[in-house]
């Protein structure tokens, strides 16, 4: 177990203030309120409300909703905590996911899918897009984008698809000055209107394919000479029993059998990689795709199991840092609310878990860094109250054991 002290709340309060001074335009003011209120974030123990934020904060409510109507620019505060603690090797991941909301006037309200009820529901969606660090195998925060609601985007003859890339091209210079180079989704996003247009800016993405994909084995024999177009595919590839000579067998484990190969795909209308995974006791499949048909099967299977690193980041914020408690109705607010939930775990993990060597670094425990921050606020509200002096070495042995009460392992 990880034992946290002190030192963790001052890792993250330099790591946010080292990062907020990346961005050139902004205000004093605004930057004291974003270094207090991360602060705060971590450790409420409450709902994430206006008025619960001003009882445990320095700020007060009506000051609070005015910082959450500012601009604010997370995209740049995420790529330098990112730059800062990440490793050079990175893949982006998108995924959208489903906020509760009640109420008539709020910004995107719409019926939505939730994944975890498996229906459409009333609410709201965020395109969370975030960066993995594939050295260290987890997931950060780049920033979060809140869905129009279906009324808007029919009123702008805007596909959800196209809304969907619309978010990730708004930051492919950002994704480009990373070093980003894929970018994995779910089955979803296998559609050439999302795909296309992102590799068209060398953004080339890694998803999951329907058993019955329509493709065709290209053809490699001798070009026959004659009037006419070349034979260009070689027959129609069944998914349910492959040509092992073409679609060639490159790893086994206890449970499946790996095979991958070049095909074209009807639907993205181009040559693309796929990796089959046959499990050995049920011979069901599964059929994963990438467009970049240079990368290895082996990469692609592995970049693709690190998908689920953006589920686990948005886990930790909905369980931890109260993404699904927003009482503000107003688009900016939702923006601000929805992007400081998860920076909160970006910016823990980043300080706490990814600066350690990798041998010592365990399980990442977001529990753990709320709980040091409210047991944080409520020992130094004890200790001020009764003058005691930290400079001690007694008082701070006490002042450090205080802090980790309850701390458990991950």
């Amino acid at each position: 177990m990880q034992i946290l002290t002190s030192n963790a709340c001052n890792k993250i309060s330099g790591l946010v203030s080292a990062s907020l001074q990346k961005i050139t335009h902004i205000s004093a003011p605004q930057f004291k309120f974003i270094l207090s209120i991360f602060e705060v974030w971590l450790g409420l123990p409450v709902r994430y409300t206006m008025l619960n934020l001003s009882r445990f904060g320095q700020y007060c409510a009506k000051s609070i909703r005015l910082h959450l109507e500012q601009q604010f620019d997370f995209s740049t505060i995420n790529s330098a905590i990112i730059g800062q603690r990440c490793d050079k090797e990175l893949i982006a991941a998108f995924d959208p996911t489903y906020i509760p909301k009640s109420g008539k006037q709020t910004f995107g309200l719409g019926k939505w899918w939730s994944g975890t009820r498996q229906r459409a529901l009333k609410g709201l969606e965020i395109g969370c897009l975030a960066v993995i660090d594939v050295t260290a195998g987890t997931a950060l925060s780049l920033e979060a984008v809140q869905t129009p609601s279906p009324e808007a985007l029919q009123a702008e003859q805007l596909k959800l698809t196209s809304h969907y890339v619309s978010i990730i091209n708004k930051r492919i210079d950002v994704l480009k000055t990373m070093g980003v180079k894929y970018l994995v989704a779910d089955g979803y996003f296998m559609k050439h209107d999302f795909i296309e247009p992102l590799t068209k800016e060398e953004l080339h993405v890694i998803t999951k394919m329907r058993p019955d994909a329509n493709l065709r084995y290209p053809y490699n024999g001798v070009k026959v000479k004659g009037r006419g177009r070349p034979k260009l595919y070689d027959g129609k590839v069944d998914c349910s029993c492959i040509d092992k000579r073409r679609i060639r067998k490159f790893d086994e484990d206890e449970q499946a059998v790996y095979y991958s190969g070049i095909v074209y795909s009807i639907a993205l209308k181009r040559m693309v990689r796929i990796v089959y995974m046959q499990d050995k006791q049920s011979n069901c499949y599964q059929l994963l795709v990438c467009t970049d048909t240079q990368l290895s099967a082996e990469q692609i299977l592995h970049y693709y199991r690190l998908r689920f690193q953006i589920e686990f980041l948005i886990r930790d914020a909905k369980q931890y840092c109260g993404l699904e408690q927003c009482q503000a109705r107003s688009e900016q607010k939702l923006y601000f609310h929805f992007n400081m939930a998860l920076s909160s775990v970006s910016v823990a993990k980043a300080a706490t878990w990814l600066c350690l060597p990798a041998e010592k670094r365990g399980a990442f425990s977001m529990r753990n860094i709320k709980l040091l921050y409210y047991n944080k606020m409520i020992t130094e509200t004890i200790f001020s109250n009764l003058a005691l002096d930290l400079s001690s070495n007694k008082i701070k042995r006490l002042y450090n054991k205080c802090i980790n009460i309850g701390s458990l392992a991950a």
